[in-house]
């Protein structure tokens, strides 16, 4: 095979009358794959859709997806120093594993058997220099995915051969020990194949902290803050067929003393592993009528080592694997005078849930479940143009999981376009959450968690309201007005009034979601970029209660300069308001920047800083969290060198 050639660039002297018009014409062809799985336009798709692409990821320095998701409006990142998690519309529960949203790589569902997990950090199998863009699907996507897009999908597009051709390797070292190399390399053959290969090897030491809570002599928590990723992923086109793989090992140190381990000693720790494949075939349009087939298959891995005690250890272990098959077939039809129709079938089977936990000496075991699973779906949906200016979308989707009864999941959708540059969508959806076998049956013989097999369905409706208004100048303004409400709540709660208490899952009661999202984009002449936005969210319980890590406003945004001698800076910032939880958190700010030099056509430089002004941030902990707060990360640098060849 060989590299593909790279793409001509428009001349840095263009008239500003023609630029302005590029800039429009490119907010005008932006597609989305997310809403109903098959490219479409941003403005015509059947949902709020937000997107941040490649170029801005890397003029920011972003490394991981959650960084290019941290970017987009109604969106805030936490982490309890063991894992990473997403809140979207002022909702995200402390101690949940992010089963909300769904998360998907080229519309392959990454969340897990076991936990229903798709985290956006190291977790990810996916870096951010291998994403061509990053889609956020805001409110319900049952009627397209199924269990698990209650509040959101998240779909990542990966890179092609033809987009990052020849081989490109990053090198960069920071603060707290850090060390990363990321190398990508993209073909394409005479045949018409197309290859793409990643590979993203990095650790950390972490941080030192100054934890008092949790009793140490002098209160300081040295060397137990590491983190450790390796991931890859590669694909293969061939006409009509594509093979794809994903994998990631994570290794994670716990510095908090989870679950009533013994804080300041090593050896507590989380190991993650995931791989996914998957063969797909989709023949384009023939006359009328497209087909496509996806087949994949994946698998999950989890350890967890904790220490309870020393002279002798007291050793807890516990394990989870699982195994899933996904068989996912697709007709699109536009044999019918301005109507798209779609028709989809999906088979999901998992002959492995196995949860374990035992003492390894002496050995005891308290848990050892392996529980199958096995769901079927049928799905429909009609997009009608009703007239050159109104559109409707209809949608519905029938899941049937073993041990539960059918869901169905509608979608009504008018899309109202009174001239090419405005859209104005009218949305109302429902949607569904299964609960998963970690929230069912992980029982450590009441140490930490008791399980609950009788669980219930979460069940969502949502009403939403979405404007964006293209200038011809190249600004973009968007607004989202929503209220959801969320039934039979899903959420960890302590049995008793103690620190250390058991905790176990409930179904609670109804949650209500109302918010605002309002954005504003602009590329400017001569290169220049800037996004903002600012959310207000109000989530409460059925007693009018604001609900636990759920702030009521938000604002953020980034700029990014058009490169001046070789130069170019990137800089973003994130303020949101005061959380609930065991302690009130005070409000958060972060401001992070890259200073990029680029040396030659081949080589570059940059140095990025991470929480600039070095702010003492907090984040709302879970109920069996032995800390009422986690802090999060500060100040810190790393440098890079990038060479392509």
């Amino acid at each position: 095979m060989r590299p593909a050639g790279p793409a001509h660039a428009r001349g840095a002297h263009a008239a500003p009358g023609a630029e302005d018009e590029d800039q429009l014409e490119a907010l005008l062809r932006r597609e989305v794959q997310g809403p109903s799985r098959y490219a479409q336009s941003l403005m015509d798709a059947p949902a709020a859709v937000s997107v941040i692409t490649r170029q801005e990821s890397a003029a920011l320095g972003h490394q991981t997806i959650g960084d290019m998701l941290g970017r987009l409006p109604g969106v805030y990142l936490g982490n309890t120093r063991s894992y990473s998690n997403l809140g979207v519309r002022g909702f995200n529960r402390p101690g949940d594993y992010n089963s909300r949203v769904l998360m998907a790589i080229d519309g392959q569902r990454v969340n897990d058997a076991i936990y229903d997990q798709g985290l956006p950090q190291l977790e990810f199998p996916v870096v951010a220099e291998w994403a061509k863009r990053v889609e956020l699907v805001q409110g319900p996507g049952s009627s397209i995915y199924g269990s698990n897009a209650l509040l959101g999908v998240v779909n990542v597009v990966t890179l092609d051969g033809a987009d990052a051709p020849g081989l490109s390797v990053l090198g960069s070292a920071g603060s707290r020990g850090q060390r990363r190399v990321e190398m990508h390399y993209g073909a394409t053959d005479a045949a018409g194949g197309d290859l793409f290969i990643g590979l993203n090897l990095q650790r950390t030491a972490g941080e030192t902290l100054f934890l008092p809570e949790l009793g140490t002599a002098d209160g300081w928590i040295r060397g137990l803050d590491g983190e450790r990723q390796a991931a890859v992923l590669a694909k293969y086109r061939l006409g009509r067929w594509k093979l794809s793989m994903a994998a990631v090992q994570r290794d994670k140190d716990a510095p908090t003393a989870p679950y009533g381990t013994l804080p300041g000693v090593s050896g507590t720790r989380y190991t993650d592993r995931q791989l996914m494949v998957e063969a797909a075939y989709d023949e384009g349009w023939q006359d009328d009528l497209r087909r496509s087939l996806r087949l994949g298959l994946s698998q999950y891995d989890f350890r967890g080592r904790y220490v309870f005690g020393q002279s002798p250890d007291v050793v807890d272990r516990d394990e989870s694997y699982a195994q899933w098959l996904t068989l996912d077939a697709r007709v699109l039809w536009r044999g019918l005078l301005n109507h798209e129709l779609m028709a989809g079938a999906e088979i999901r089977t998992s002959p492995y849930g196995i949860q374990r936990n035992y003492q390894v000496a002496p050995y005891e075991s308290r848990l050892d479940s392996d529980v199958s699973q096995d769901s079927a779906a049928l799905s429909v949906q009609d997009q009608w143009r009703l007239s050159q200016h109104w559109q409707l979308t209809t949608g519905l989707r029938l899941d049937h999981a073993r041990g539960f009864s059918p869901a169905l999941s509608p979608r009504t959708v008018l899309v109202f376009r009174p001239d090419e540059r405005q859209t104005l969508k009218l949305m109302w959806a429902r949607s569904f959450r299964s609960p998963n076998l970690y929230e069912r049956y992980y029982d450590d013989g009441g140490q930490t968690q008791l399980a609950n097999p009788g669980l219930k369905p979460e069940r969502l409706g949502s009403a939403e309201l979405a404007w964006e208004y293209l200038l011809a100048s190249g600004q973009a303004l968007s607004a989202n007005l929503y209220d959801t409400r969320l039934n039979r709540l899903i959420e960890q709660v302590p049995l008793s009034d103690d620190t250390d208490a058991v905790v176990q899952y409930v179904n609670r009661g109804r949650v209500r979601l109302r918010g605002l999202d309002l954005g504003v984009e602009q590329r400017v002449e001569g290169g220049w970029l800037w996004r903002a936005s600012a959310s207000w969210m109000d989530a409460r319980d059925e007693q009018g209660r604001r609900l636990s890590n759920a702030p009521t406003w938000m604002v953020k945004g980034h700029a990014i300069t058009p490169q001046w001698r070789a130069w170019q800076l990137g800089v973003e910032w994130t303020a949101l308001g005061t959380r609930l939880g065991r302690v009130k958190v005070p409000p958060a700010c972060f401001v992070n920047a890259q200073l990029s030099y680029r040396i030659d056509a081949r080589q570059s430089l940059a140095l990025q800083v991470d929480n600039l002004l070095d702010r003492d941030n907090l984040d709302p902990s879970s109920p069996d969290a032995a800390l009422s707060a986690i802090p999060q990360s500060r100040r810190a640098w790393r440098l890079a060198w990038r060479t392509a060849f």
